[in-house]
């Protein structure tokens, strides 16, 4: 069985007194094995997005299942989606969401604290993740005191402290500058390489070409997919590029 597995997901917003509905998601169907590493690509308003918040448990799909290591995630209770997500995923937000009162630390240990894990445990994991992660030197500062792309280093740190099933990115090289964005995709193509599953949104043809699957989303469907295999990243760009050229003139392989 899959790790990951949508089938016949559907998302449609009714507008508030009799307005049109729209049908953000029309019928999606693909899965994702442990240790993959996917990118979903789309142009704006394709359903991405709606999709990334499905499966973020952030969401939930009018029809449709979504199965996380077997878990239906449209039967979790409302009051226990919170905790679903702590101890299931690890999220990665374009715009990195640290919180300034905290360190840099406090905020990697956030999700821990809620889960009420001892500090012994914390500690332990950082230890693990910081040195990895290039971050060990900025632990004690705040995050208006760090860059950009150590902010995204932290919010990393801060989905895999958990050792969450598979690792969720939204437009994580959004905010990023082009140095930055080479660090961070070499650092998701690092966590993968050590058995991390990770599925990354994104309209970025670089970001997406470092990913092993690439899907593309058009009108709420996923129409087309291609593998890396063998390829090289800039190899894997082209059949990005020549793939969403087709996109844009309406065509499909």
């Amino acid at each position: 069985m899959s790790l990951l597995e949508v089938t016949g997901l559907k998302k449609i917003y009714k507008a508030r007194l009799g307005g049109t509905s729209v049908e953000a998601l029309k019928n999606v169907n693909f899965s994702v094995e442990k240790g993959e590493y996917v990118a979903i690509m789309g142009e704006s308003g394709s359903g991405k997005t709606t999709l990334l918040n499905i499966l973020a448990a952030l969401d939930r799909a009018t029809e449709g299942t979504v199965l996380l290591d077997g878990m239906n995630l449209s039967t979790i209770k409302d009051s226990a989606i919170a905790m679903f997500r702590r101890d299931n995923l690890g999220y990665v937000f374009q715009e990195f969401n640290l919180l300034d009162t905290f360190t840099v630390e406090d905020n990697i240990y956030l999700p821990l604290v809620l889960a009420g894990r001892r500090h012994a445990d914390m500690k332990a994991r950082l230890d693990k993740l910081a040195p990895a992660l290039g971050i060990t030197e900025i632990l004690k500062k705040y995050p208006y005191e760090i860059s950009g792309g150590q902010k995204q280093r932290a919010a990393v740190a801060r989905a895999l402290i958990t050792d969450p099933k598979i690792v969720l990115a939204d437009e994580p090289t959004g905010a990023l500058d082009s140095k930055s964005s080479d660090e961070l995709l070499a650092l998701f193509k690092q966590i993968n390489q050590l058995g991390q599953t990770v599925l990354m949104v994104t309209h970025s043809t670089k970001a997406a070409s470092n990913a092993s699957r690439v899907l593309f989303i058009k009108d709420g469907v996923i129409f087309h997919q291609i593998y890396k295999g063998n390829c090289t990243d800039q190899q894997m760009y082209q059949k990005i590029s020549d793939t969403l050229n087709l996109l844009a003139q309406g065509g499909e392989q």
